[in-house]
């Protein structure tokens, strides 16, 4: 039970959950559907959204691979830091999960959304094996691969169900604000690691300009989202969308004010842990106000 457990939290099911939520939106925009379909839109993106969640396991599998020093610094319970999984079995199992996504979706998509998905693990394993440590870069990497979940799922749902023809622009209005949000919390995360990362020299925002600078783009560009929020709404009215895009906004804003007016870099770390507990929830709430308003509801 212990073994299985791990598993379920190295994989971060949560968040794989998450991403789900993401490759639905992208469905739901691609289709041009409302509420009365969604049973069927559900049908759909399960059998579509196979590759993108094993990519998303496959990675987070590999960045506590990759992370495994610094996480026995920083984040001591996590399963392999703690010894509950063998490492050398964690990256096999990352690297199966790789070539399963690869073979399901040339299999059982296309070629279009086979090449979305080499490039995706591409990103996913390049940030973790290498870019991870680079900092800002990194950052955008990981907020690259998740607001892609978005462009996969209108990508995949095109080329199996309506055909590629049809494929819809507007799914990047979700994939902007995903990016920017998901950019928002790894810059915040950086500052939850900060003792771990200068212990091995890896050059995030926060070890490089300090807890407080960091705070301090974070909360800039929380400003960019707030101030993009009512594009969406002007293309298609949907009220539910408004309240919960402003509620993402706020929870986002609040994590990285809570940074920024730390008074310490003690303070700033034990912040950061609550700060990222509710960058989740914004980016949460973040896709179900597009999904809402992918529907028309």
């Amino acid at each position: 039970m212990r073994k299985i457990i791990s598993w379920i939290k190295i994989i971060r099911i949560n968040n794989v959950l998450l991403s789900f939520l993401g490759v639905l939106v992208g469905s739901a925009v691609a289709s041009e559907t409302d509420l009365s379909n969604l049973p069927m839109l559900l049908v759909n993106t399960v059998f579509l959204s196979v590759p993108a969640l094993a990519v998303a396991a496959g990675g987070y599998i590999a960045n506590d691979y990759f992370d495994l020093e610094i996480d026995r610094i920083s984040k001591p319970w996590r399963p392999l830091a703690r010894g509950d999984i063998n490492p050398v079995t964690a990256r096999r199992v990352s690297v199966f999960l790789y070539a399963f996504s690869v073979a399901y979706s040339l299999l059982l998509i296309g070629l279009a959304t086979y090449l979305f998905v080499i490039l995706n693990v591409f990103i996913v394993d390049s940030y973790n094996s290498r870019f991870k440590r680079s900092g800002f870069i990194g950052n955008l990497l990981v907020s690259l691969a998740t607001a892609n979940l978005f462009i996969y799922g209108s990508l995949s749902y095109a080329e199996r169900i309506i055909g590629l023809k049809n494929l819809s622009v507007m799914v990047l209005v979700p994939y902007i604000f995903a990016f920017l949000l998901t950019l928002v919390r790894e810059i915040i995360k950086g500052v939850e690691d900060i003792e771990g990362d200068r212990r091995l020299g890896v050059r995030t925002l926060a070890t490089t300009l300090g807890y407080r600078k960091s705070g301090l783009i974070a909360t800039i560009l929380n400003l960019i989202i707030l101030s993009l929020l009512t594009i969406p709404f002007l293309y298609r009215s949907s009220y539910m969308y408004l309240i919960l895009a402003l509620l993402t906004v706020i929870l986002s804003l609040y994590a990285s004010y809570i940074i920024l007016t730390s008074r310490s870099e003690t303070e700033a770390i034990k912040r950061s842990v609550n700060a990222r507990s509710v960058t989740k929830l914004s980016l949460l709430t973040g896709v179900l106000a597009f999904l809402l308003w992918a529907l028309k509801i």
